[in-house]
């Protein structure tokens, strides 16, 4: 017998303690859930390297380029994952994004995805310890402002932007202010798409609206439209600027005053309402929780519990609200099949049409 006839016993070994034990974590459905928090960073990954623009329109080929940057030990072996894990596929030496790949890969998926990855990832992450004081929301931890202001824009300006639109337009709106605008896209990005339109963007953060001012000069509307520093909560503090508005729009930001109190957020849209007597329409958007697991609507209610922001309310709840102030809700819009789940609703004082 030569030495490659040599075939070594193969032995399992089982028992009863162990089955039950490896059964119990296959029916957990903990084995998709690890696959799929891997694919979440694994598709992160993607877009923040030179990969996704490179699988789209090439080089596809490690030879002519495509793995150029990125570490020679690591790249092969994780394009191997991609594939297989069904994100990618390979036509002779060539890689190619599967149909789930473009649809993982897309703008919105990408921002969704960011919005819990890339701004909320650090928090979630840290639940234990925050759940036991270990760590403080605010303190030790934070969302990254930066990222989430990037992801929403993009959110906004596929879903929500046509809705504010639809709703200035209705009330023959010139100059929007957006109170707590972050980076600006929903204004330059409103103002593109109606070029009869002018716009105002407040924030508190400077950093955000140099960004927003350069986003509005590289986009060819920074001669109508401007951005400036205050404070979002604090109306008769704001710049003179933003009295030229005769539309107001917050977004996804009155919420987080419910943390001084549901009378806080009546005093600020009374305050609103006084310092703008003329005022056409202020348009609130607000995300609504419906306390189930579509869309990610769980995931949504945790990241608000865990940052001590003030929670989203229903519209039945901000029905009340409103009905509380001095303002009156006229309308509601809703966008079904769009992320996050907004309502915007349609203010104005008791004396407007």
């Amino acid at each position: 017998m030569t030495i490659t006839d040599h075939r070594p016993e193969i032995i399992e070994l089982t028992d009863e303690q162990q089955r039950r034990e490896w059964q119990a974590f296959t029916l957990s459905d903990l084995p998709e859930m690890i696959s799929a928090m891997h694919v979440c960073h694994a598709v992160r990954a993607i877009a923040d390297t030179p990969l996704l623009e490179r699988l789209r329109s090439g080089p596809r080929n490690p030879a002519d380029g495509l793995l150029a940057g990125i570490d020679p030990d690591m790249g092969p072996g994780f394009l191997r994952y991609l594939v297989n894990r069904g994100i990618l596929e390979t036509r002779g030496e060539e890689y190619f994004l599967t149909r789930l790949g473009e649809f993982l890969t897309t703008d919105v998926s990408l921002a969704r995805l960011g919005v819990y990855v890339d701004a909320y990832g650090m928090v979630t992450s840290r639940t234990g310890d925050l759940l036991t004081g270990k760590a403080v929301y605010g303190k030790d931890v934070v969302r990254d402002g930066g990222k989430l202001g990037a992801h929403c824009d993009t959110l906004f300006s596929a879903f929500h932007t046509p809705t504010l639109l639809t709703a200035m337009r209705g009330r023959n709106v010139q100059r929007i202010l957006d109170i707590g605008c972050g980076g600006g896209q929903l204004v330059v990005d409103a103002c593109l798409r109606d070029p009869s339109l002018t716009g105002i963007g407040l924030d508190i953060d400077a950093d955000a609206v140099a960004v927003a001012n350069e986003h509005a000069r590289t986009s060819g509307v920074a001669d109508r439209v401007q951005f400036v520093v205050g404070d979002a909560f604090a109306p008769k503090t704001w710049p003179k600027e933003c009295f030229e508005a005769d539309g107001l729009c917050m977004m996804s930001a009155l919420h987080e005053h419910f943390r001084h109190g549901e009378q806080a957020v009546i005093d600020l849209l009374n305050e609103i309402g006084a310092t703008f007597p003329d005022l056409k329409i202020l348009l609130i958007g607000e995300p609504e929780i419906r306390y189930d697991s579509r869309e990610n609507d769980d995931d949504f209610f945790l990241i608000h519990v865990l940052t001590g922001q003030g929670l989203p309310r229903d519209r039945a709840a901000w029905f009340d609200v409103f009905a509380k102030s001095d303002l009156t809700c006229r309308r509601m819009y809703t966008r079904p099949e769009a992320g996050p789940r907004l309502c915007f609703y349609d203010l104005a004082g008791k004396d407007q049409p």
